[in-house]
């Protein structure tokens, strides 16, 4: 039902592009855009309603130890992502509506921003992303790869209900929020408090150098650390392993840092970054969880156009293909996550190590089709495996 929405919602949409009509108001004249989605505006910029989303079809086929059952490959044909998109402002408030389609429903992002203090001060209330990072801060619509880096997922902040203040400007970026982290067992709130600066030394049209950092401390946090390896293995994505360290039924307090580095020059761009934290759980022996890890990608758009940029987020945006051919992106990444265990934390796998190739094809500013294969090494053996393949695919519409 959730997928036919979606397929529906898409089919009105192409209509809007097919054939234009009288609009008619009671107010301000009204500006109508149907390319790359539907959006609505007055003209004179007060007031906005945009409706888009995302699907993403993959396919993947894996093997050794990425596979969750030992000795044996897999394969899944599946929606990784599928959500419809609202957003738009009312004079000095924004707002943002995403609902998830896939795992049964759920709302994504729900939050409105005040925007009445300028673009250095916004003021962001509700469930939101927290920025931590340059690849889990870009939209998963237009991270280059197909699936984030082991460390990326590692020390994800995900989303959660809380305030945000943020800005940018040419120069640099900065957010600082403090975010509900969940219900501790005398029914008392646990918090996070979550920092990420930007600068930008150059940004001169296609080029650009990008150095950034972040801190986020966390009360009542799950004693977790884990990263599925590279693949995700079906909807749920039980279907893959994962390197990690944890004390199950524990919780305790964490602190997370990140470095990271984004330079393009042209159609060539470049990024890294490092992570670091440990988390001291709330047990009698005093554990310490520790977990250190970090990436670097380099990739090449090969027709010559270069990736977008958003400065609001400091992160990625998306290739606008400069002929009716479509963007071609290669590209390679290099990343590796270690968790130090000791008893009496379980461990699945202290260390793993990923190589992934892929091939991106930006078809159209509303289609994209990627293509990826990656290479898992793990120091110690998950289910009698440390070595494994995988080969995914996915065909993307965004608008």
């Amino acid at each position: 039902m959730k997928k036919t929405l979606l397929l529906a919602a898409m089919a009105t949409l192409a209509a809007f592009q097919a054939k234009a009509g009288t609009v008619t108001s009671d107010g301000a004249d009204i500006v109508i855009k149907t390319k790359g989605g539907f959006e609505a505006r007055t003209a004179d910029g007060k007031y906005s309603f945009a409706v888009g989303g995302r699907a993403q079809l993959d396919y993947n086929d894996f093997d050794g130890v990425i596979n969750a059952v030992p000795g044996e490959s897999g394969s899944d044909l599946f929606f990784r992502r599928a959500r419809i998109e609202i957003k738009g402002h009312a004079l000095d408030w924004g707002y943002r509506l995403s609902y998830n389609l896939t795992g049964g429903g759920s709302v994504d992002q729900i939050h409105t921003t005040y925007k009445g203090w300028g673009k250095m001060a916004k003021l962001t209330f509700g469930q939101q992303k927290e920025d931590f990072g340059l690849e889990d801060t870009t939209s998963s619509k237009w991270i280059t790869a197909m699936e984030r880096a082991m460390p990326s997922s590692a020390f994800d902040t995900g989303n959660n209900l809380g305030v945000k203040l943020h800005g940018a400007n040419d120069l640099f970026t900065y957010s600082l929020g403090a975010y509900k982290n969940g219900i501790d067992s005398s029914n008392d709130l646990d918090t996070a408090v979550t920092g990420r600066v930007v600068l930008r030394p150059l940004m001169d049209g296609a080029n650009l150098l990008h150095i950034g950092a972040g801190i986020t401390d966390r009360s009542g946090s799950s004693a977790d650390y884990n990263a599925r390896l590279g693949v995700r293995g079906g909807e749920d994505g039980s279907g893959v392993s994962r390197v990690r360290a944890r004390m199950s039924g524990f919780r305790g307090d964490r602190r997370d840092y990140n470095l990271e580095l984004l330079a393009q020059f042209g159609p060539v761009h470049v990024a890294a970054e490092y992570f670091d934290g440990e988390i001291d759980v709330d047990d009698p022996a005093g554990t310490t969880i520790e977990a250190d890890g970090y990436y670097v990608q380099a990739g090449w758009i090969v027709t010559g156009e270069s990736r977008g940029y958003k400065t609001d987020i400091a992160g990625w945006d998306k290739v606008k293909p400069a002929s009716p051919g479509g963007a071609w992106e290669v590209f390679a990444r290099y990343d590796t996550l270690d968790v130090a265990n000791a008893a009496p934390v379980s461990v699945t796998g202290e260390k793993a190590d990923s190589w992934t190739l892929g091939v991106n094809w930006y078809v159209s500013p509303l289609v994209k089709a990627s293509v990826n294969y990656v290479r898992v090494n793990t120091d110690s053996a998950i289910g009698g495996e440390d070595d494994g393949d995988a080969l995914t695919a996915r065909l993307q519409v965004a608008f």
